[in-house]
């Protein structure tokens, strides 16, 4: 089965490149999945990461890479042509502070891709529902993992400025999740935090929720916000 991710990150990368950048700048940059989208197509490109592991295998595969936080990153201002986020805003712990960071240290602009739910369908609801409580557990074993932003929240910490332009596009391909699947990752999750009794119930009304609504897969955010010049 195709990885519908494969069809967001290809109209990722071509809307990246379609400005024909010479510098990239990829903020939490992770196992290197967008790096390697674009590699060899501009004359400098970068990813950070938190995670020092991440970050030395990026350098193993032939990559600049640098330890570091979104909210904080070591870079000159304009240093880079874009900087790029690959699902990393719901990673972050400060997304006002990352994007203004982000602004900084671009030249021209930001490119963002990010998951997206259509709230207006059924389906769609039940997967926010479960994404939630995943990341619900994701928070009290430590990791930063937040509610994924509506493009309205993605745009709120530069919203007001002079001095910038945007667009976006929401994109959906219609995909079924397994519901055997999603039923032994959940009871996989749950066993991390010992069968946390409600969190079990809540496990159950979702997909109760599931197995009478129908469940699918994600769709993606895509957001280009410019500088002006």
């Amino acid at each position: 089965m195709t990885d519908v991710y494969d069809d967001y990150r290809d109209e990722f990368r071509k809307r990246v490149l379609a400005g024909r950048p010479r510098t990239i700048l990829e903020v939490g940059a992770g196992d290197g999945a967008f790096l390697r989208t674009v590699a060899g197509q501009v004359d400098r490109l970068a990813g950070l990461d938190p995670d020092a592991m991440n970050v030395a295998n990026l350098k193993m595969e032939g990559f600049e890479a640098v330890e570091g936080v979104a909210e904080r990153l070591p870079f000159a201002d304009g240093e880079f042509d874009i900087v790029v986020f690959s699902f990393t805003p719901h990673h972050t712990s400060d997304w006002n502070a990352a994007l203004n960071e982000a602004m900084r240290v671009a030249r021209n602009g930001i490119e963002i891709l990010d998951v997206w739910y259509d709230e207006s369908i059924a389906d769609q609801r039940t997967t926010l529902a479960l994404d939630r409580w995943y990341k619900t557990i994701d928070r009290r074993l430590g990791l930063v993992h937040h509610d994924c932003l509506t493009p309205g929240a993605l745009l709120q910490p530069v919203i007001a400025r002079p001095d910038i332009t945007f667009d976006y596009a929401c994109r959906r391909i219609a995909s079924s999740l397994d519901m055997a699947e999603t039923l032994e990752h959940g009871r996989t999750k749950l066993a991390k935090v010992d069968n946390d009794p409600a969190l079990a119930r809540a496990f159950e009304e979702i997909m109760a929720a599931g197995r009478r609504d129908g469940m699918s897969d994600e769709g993606a955010i895509l957001m280009t916000i410019e500088k002006r010049r």
